[in-house]
């Protein structure tokens, strides 16, 4: 499911970026979150909710809610998308030319509209995804990052301290580039993968229908068979710890400063909520329309076994 998604997409997006480099009018990055969230529908069946809700600008192109309504617990991240340009072999000559980009009536950095939303919420991180086509990544790995691939996950604190930093001519030059962006990029695979799954029982496909084959993951630490559902809250969080410590270590001096990720909440926010009852009932959201919105529906991983075929769950 998101594992298999965050292993594929990735080099989808550079062929499909370098495929409209001739062309007279290229695809933006709203393009490339559009096939996104066309995938989150294809690969998450009624354990991911995908809606595009009238929502006030919170500098984000995307919401991703991760709930486990077995315990109540809840994990947000707001997601602002940025594509890669530049042409040749040096890998220095290309850049996000937008990442300083203002917005709103009094042209607040866009990079600090989307930060200063997640530090005034609850269970909330910012995040940047990067969409770079094949001619980048292959340009960045030529130079020794092979973490470059079409699609790069990159901590939204890092990256406003880059934004507010552009104070020169220079600077907003050189704090744009892909050389000031890739020792911050990670994978999508950091965020989904191992993925989680339910053994199998009737727990193991709500809400609503089975919708997936079976599949080997992770359940209670251990590699089970059974049906792939969403990371829980908890472990989204854990994953983006884990994240930041790995960039601590590469020598990123700016991950000590920057805010740390949040506690998960011990509560499912109304919206959130009620965006999981209006999936449960099939009905539609309504037109409007700033940024989507994703709800990823996890469970419980089943703990231990309590008899050959028989799954007993960790007591509540």
């Amino acid at each position: 499911m998101l594992c298999q998604l965050a292993h594929h997409f990735p080099p989808f997006v550079e062929s499909f970026l370098e495929r409209s480099r001739p062309l007279r009018r290229r695809f933006r990055e709203e393009s490339v979150t559009d096939l996104l969230m066309g995938s989150l529908i294809t690969a998450g069946g009624r354990r991911i909710i995908v809606e595009f809700p009238d929502e006030p600008v919170t500098g984000a192109d995307m919401e991703w809610n991760f709930v486990n309504p077995d315990d109540g617990t809840f994990f947000r991240m707001l997601l602002q998308a940025k594509q890669c340009y530049g042409g040749g072999s040096v890998w220095t000559r290309h850049g996000y030319k937008e990442l300083l980009h203002q917005s709103g009536s009094g042209r607040k950095l866009q990079a600090s509209v989307l930060c200063d939303t997640a530090r005034a919420a609850t269970a909330t991180y910012p995040l940047y995804i990067f969409y770079n086509p094949a001619s980048t990544c292959e340009a960045a790995r030529g130079a020794g990052f092979t973490a470059v691939t079409g699609a790069n996950l990159a901590d939204g604190y890092l990256i406003e301290g880059l934004v507010r930093g552009a104070t020169t001519r220079a600077l907003r030059t050189g704090n744009k580039s892909l050389k000031a962006i890739a020792p911050l990029l990670f994978p999508l695979t950091d965020l989904f993968c191992p993925q989680a799954v339910l053994a199998t029982g009737p727990q193991a496909f709500a809400p609503g229908a089975p919708a997936f084959p079976l599949a080997v993951g992770i359940a209670g630490g251990r590699s089970v068979l059974g049906v792939p559902v969403p990371p829980t809250p908890a472990a989204i969080r854990q994953r983006l710890v884990a994240a930041r410590d790995a960039l601590a270590k590469t020598g990123i001096k700016e991950t000590a400063a920057a805010p740390g990720v949040p506690a998960i909440a011990e509560r499912i926010p109304d919206d959130v909520s009620a965006a999981i009852e209006r999936a449960q009932a099939r009905a539609r959201s309504q037109p409007g329309l700033r940024r989507w919105r994703v709800t990823f529906v996890s469970a419980n991983p089943v703990d231990r076994y309590s008899g050959p075929g028989l799954i007993r769950r960790r007591p509540q």
